[in-house]
């Protein structure tokens, strides 16, 4: 299966405990959903330094919280 796609469906798999992260982050529901939208698009902008096989939840935790 191709990368991008792979990447992708990790990226929608993880949507939801990122959510829950962002909202721990935050305390607060618009806040979370902006910090979560902002994450998932810096990963989609980096998905070319994401190394497959590596732990892609703790990545995108990574990105979230910096």
């Amino acid at each position: 299966m191709n990368n991008s796609i792979t990447f992708q469906k990790e990226l929608l798999g993880v949507q939801d405990d990122l959510l829950r992260f962002a909202y721990k982050l935050t305390s607060d529901h618009e806040e979370a959903n902006d910090l979560l939208q902002e994450t998932s698009l810096k990963a989609l902008d980096n998905e070319d330094k994401y190394a497959p096989d590596t732990n892609f939840k703790g990545w995108m935790y990574t990105i979230m919280r910096n």
